[in-house]
């Protein structure tokens, strides 16, 4: 990945009428970046990649792509190629005619289309599939076949509309493995809308969580994890457990504060949040927490409680936790060791949590 801009999106605004669809978006991507969109149904993140991809005129501000403004410039003239949800995948035509589809329009021999087409299925390992009949693929062969299609235009930036959502859970993960291996070998930017986080923690350098058509917070998928800016991005980025909590020290990048139900904890302060003050909200991630019939040593922070469920996920085992105090009851995650469930429903337990386990997310009124 460069530390050189391949786009840059200034002020950008998009209404339908009187509703706002995206609102002051501002977002500069790197050359050679794998870049998530990510958000709920409904929150802009589509109409973002649309006015990129120029399917979508923007009504205030500016896209530029590669150092040029993108203002009426139309999508077939753009430096940028989109993969669509539906890979929209020509029946009629055979593999090879759907990737070289879009290069017949450039008035290219047909040696050079032979070519390149050979090329880029090959970047996919297709190699070999052009003659095989398109209804004959299965849904991750369409998928890639997509990708060739779009790659095989060489664009500057790939612009991808849940790529991987039609397809089933085992599957989906593995093409998540082969198109970020894809990205980094091409070198190309990749720019993904997708709701599902794991997916965008998993491909991505980089996130940008969006809600009711704003960008919340663009970090690492590490940072967006560890450090959240509010309660809204850690509550969509894994499972988090949330607390109240009072400061009464602060100093040295750190804070005392006074958790529910934990008691005094030292936690560190956040520089992803933005207000701070007396009344603050905490979060503690269920796997960052120690559960044990008996209290666990070496921990900074204790409560006692009982457990009020068991999931039983297979990897993993999920507790809930009711406790005297709290207005809601703590998830738990642990590892699935053994293959057995430790605790069972009605079992008193313990929880024991480090100081650097509990995230700051800034003034409680705020959230």
């Amino acid at each position: 990945m460069s530390d050189q801009n391949i786009i840059e999106i200034s002020g950008v605004e998009k209404r339908f009428g009187t509703f706002t669809a995206v609102s002051d978006l501002n977002l500069d991507l790197k050359k050679g970046e794998f870049f998530s969109l990510l958000g709920p149904s409904g929150c802009g993140k589509t109409t973002a990649l649309r006015m990129i991809a120029g399917f979508q005129d923007n009504d205030k501000g500016s896209i530029s792509i590669d150092g040029q403004d993108m203002a009426d410039i139309p999508a077939n003239k753009r430096p940028a190629n989109m993969v669509f949800q539906s890979y929209a995948i020509f029946p009629h035509l055979n593999v090879g005619d759907n990737v070289a589809f879009g290069l017949r329009k450039l008035g290219l021999s047909k040696a050079e289309i032979k070519t390149r087409v050979a090329e880029a299925l090959g970047m996919v390992e297709l190699g070999g599939l052009e003659t095989r009949k398109a209804d004959e693929l299965s849904g991750g062969q369409r998928q890639r076949v997509a990708l060739a299609r779009a790659l095989v235009m060489r664009p500057k930036v790939l612009l991808l509309d849940e790529p991987l959502s039609a397809l089933d859970k085992n599957l989906r993960e593995a093409m998540q493995l082969e198109m970020r291996r894809l990205q980094q070998k091409l070198g190309i930017t990749f720019v993904m809308v997708t709701h599902d986080q794991y997916e965008a923690m998993t491909m991505s350098d980089r996130i940008g969580v969006m809600f009711a058509g704003k960008l919340a917070q663009v970090d690492r998928p590490d940072v967006l994890y560890a450090r959240p800016c509010n309660r809204q991005v850690a509550s969509f980025i894994g499972g988090m457990n949330f607390l109240q909590a009072r400061m009464v020290g602060d100093g040295g990048g750190q804070m005392d504060v006074d958790v529910q139900g934990f008691g005094k904890l030292t936690i560190g302060v956040n520089p992803n949040v933005e207000i701070h003050d007396t009344d603050l909200l905490v979060g503690v991630r269920p796997e960052q927490l120690e559960i044990g019939a008996e209290k666990p040593d070496g921990y900074d922070g204790y409560l006692q409680g009982e457990v009020s469920d068991v999931a039983f996920y297979g990897e993993s085992v999920h507790y809930h936790i009711r406790a005297a105090g709290l207005d809601e009851t703590l998830a738990v995650a642990v590892p699935n060791y053994f293959h057995t469930v430790d605790h069972q429903r009605g079992d008193t337990v313990w929880l024991g949590v480090q100081n650097a386990s509990v995230i700051d997310l800034g003034a409680r009124e705020h959230q």
